[in-house]
């Protein structure tokens, strides 16, 4: 890990961070341009932020410029293995400026945000869940690493990219946000009707998660505190369905609907570029959105 993430606190003091974690079971819903653009935001404004990506497409790797490994690097998938800790495989986030070189001199670091990297060419990238699977008590390896990381290092906030999905991994993510730990899931919601739909089954899977008797015990309860609308029509962009879903996203989750993210190009290119929103486009509008994003989450600038 980089050493300026070292924690600087007084002896004995644990500084507590926030968790928010990016679930909807639907695919291309903006949960890894979401991720890294409100990871770069809250950068910016001086948080220190810790990415972790556990979706085996390990997009927000790429975008948070670490897709090539150098030779002994280890990843999240050997964090679930146990041949690696948590701590030990962090490194700083960066964005591309040469673009055509894979060498560090090729990237340059952003402030103040780290990344838990997926290697896509790991051999076992896609047997993620049957190695969680393989014994019960590690749907905790990830709270309990985090545990570790915190007595040692200064985190703010991390942001979690899960799967479009509900398996094990998205589970330890879940498992996260007990008692003693702020945060929130935060669905980001295309506005169509397939992706608004995604919401009900997102809230039965935290009540399901909720109420087993294994989780009750650790006081885990996540909950959905808050819903993101991304790629919100604008006065250029958008069908009836379009508005419909909006509108109704509004009228049905008003009270915790986050600022809008309208819709732009400048989206679907951050995995070319390997540059998040925020340092790809500054004045776009995506990421003036981002920016209202990160302060209705309580995160002024420092």
């Amino acid at each position: 890990m980089t050493s300026t993430l070292a924690k600087t606190r007084a002896q004995n003091v644990r500084r507590a961070y926030k968790v928010f974690i990016f679930a909807l079971k639907a695919g291309g819903t903006a949960k890894t341009s979401t991720t890294t653009a409100l990871a770069v935001q809250l950068g910016l404004r001086g948080y220190r932020v810790l990415v972790i990506d556990l979706d085996p497409q390990c997009n927000a790797t790429r975008v948070l410029g670490r897709r090539v490994f150098k030779p002994g690097q280890k990843s999240l998938t050997d964090v679930m293995a146990d041949k690696a800790q948590l701590k030990d495989i962090i490194v700083q986030a960066r964005y591309r400026t040469d673009p055509d070189g894979d060498g560090d001199d090729s990237f340059t670091e952003i402030p103040n945000v780290w990344i838990a990297p997926g290697d896509l060419d790991h051999p076992d990238i896609d047997d993620a869940e049957r190695i969680l699977n393989a014994e019960d008590g590690n749907v905790f390896w990830l709270k309990d690493g985090l545990d570790d990381l915190a007595e040692e290092f200064d985190v703010d906030v991390v942001l979690i990219d899960p799967p479009a999905t509900y398996g094990r991994l998205t589970v330890t993510a879940l498992v996260l946000l007990d008692e003693e730990t702020e945060g929130a899931v935060i669905p980001p919601v295309l506005c169509t009707y397939k992706e608004a739909d995604a919401l009900v089954r997102l809230e039965k899977k935290l009540k399901e998660i909720s109420e087993r008797r294994m989780y009750q015990r650790r006081g885990i309860r996540p909950q959905m505190k808050y819903v993101m609308a991304c790629a919100a029509p604008t006065a250029s962009f958008g069908t009836e369905e379009h508005w419909e879903t909006f509108n109704e996203l509004k009228e049905e989750y008003g009270d915790i609907l986050l600022p809008p993210v309208h819709w732009s190009g400048v989206a679907t290119k951050i995995y070319r570029n390997e540059c998040a929103v925020p340092i790809l486009s500054p004045n776009s509008r995506p990421s003036q959105d981002y920016a209202k994003v990160a302060t209705a989450l309580g995160f002024p600038q420092r």
